[in-house]
């Protein structure tokens, strides 16, 4: 049995790799499907197998992974597995700006974000330890003699320069753009996911329930595309 299921979203891919590449350098054995699911295969029973044959499930954390339908079923698995986390079973990463809700926001995730590629391998790392005593022994915090700056020569700070803010408006129309973009993400991904489906489904009502699924998703993308492209102007 591998150590490590990475569950990612398309759009986080360099970030599943890094990780990936940085655990298996590390010594981990890692299931990804960039690079373990192979032509001929069977996407969802390849999928299975990757959860179920791992000891634990990488979440890498983004606004498209949190609103996929795809990945949710992932990291549930993982979830259902351990939901008192005694096993640590499912380890969520943030890689970029995002909110957990529902019961995943109850897991701890380990923050990548802002950090330099080397704060994120360290703290990638330091996150599968059981503890992270540190090697040296810590300074004595006692008898630390304080020296304070003379008032002489304090120096205040500068006040900040006023920027320019954007308006309410502004404001609104940001925040609408900012979802719909996270809705057409997940939106493709989804219809990308069952095509590759559709691909390896042989049964005649299956494969016509799946290109219902994929036309009425296509129309949604071109409708929020539509959305999108009214609030850019």
């Amino acid at each position: 049995m591998k150590d490590f299921f990475v569950s990612y979203n398309r759009n986080d891919k360099q970030w599943a790799e890094w990780i990936a590449w940085t655990l298996e350098d590390a010594g981990y054995s890692v299931v990804l499907q960039a690079w373990d699911f192979r032509p001929g295969g069977n996407f969802v029973l390849d999928m299975h197998r990757a959860a179920a044959e791992t000891q634990k499930t990488i979440a890498v954390l983004s606004n498209t992974y949190l609103a996929s339908a795809f990945t949710q079923p992932e990291w549930a698995a993982a979830f259902a597995d351990d939901p008192e986390s005694i096993k640590r079973k499912l380890i969520p990463i943030k890689v970029k700006e995002c909110k957990p809700i529902g019961l995943l926001s109850q897991v701890v995730y380990v923050d990548l974000t802002q950090a330099s590629e080397a704060e994120a391998k360290e703290r990638l790392l330091d996150s599968l330890k059981e503890r992270v005593k540190p090697d040296a022994k810590p300074d004595f915090p006692g008898d630390i003699e304080t020296v304070e700056e003379p008032q002489s020569l304090a120096i205040p700070f500068p006040r900040e320069v006023a920027k320019s803010r954007p308006s309410a408006v502004e404001r609104v129309n940001q925040r609408k753009i900012q979802q719909l973009e996270t809705r057409l993400s997940a939106l493709e991904e989804n219809r990308d996911a069952a095509s590759t489906q559709l691909n390896f489904t042989t049964n005649a009502a299956d494969r016509k329930n799946l290109e219902r699924q994929i036309k009425a998703i296509e129309d949604e993308i071109a409708e929020v595309a539509q959305q999108l492209d009214g609030l850019r102007v």
